[in-house]
């Protein structure tokens, strides 16, 4: 059982794992964030055409 192996771990290695799935976080947040941003880029880009054929 994986709560057992948890509970006979080190405290360094409980402290490993805890960094590991905040840094693995922090990356899909990122990705995320850029797979967003990617999808809006398309709008972006017809905005700032737009803009500029009225100048």
């Amino acid at each position: 059982c994986i709560l057992l192996q948890l509970h006979s771990q080190s405290s360094d290695e409980k402290i490993e794992i805890v960094q590991f799935a905040s840094r693995t976080r922090q990356l899909f947040v990122r990705l995320l964030a850029l797979v967003k941003w990617a999808n809006n880029a398309g709008k972006v880009e017809k905005c700032a055409v737009s803009l500029n054929v009225h100048e």
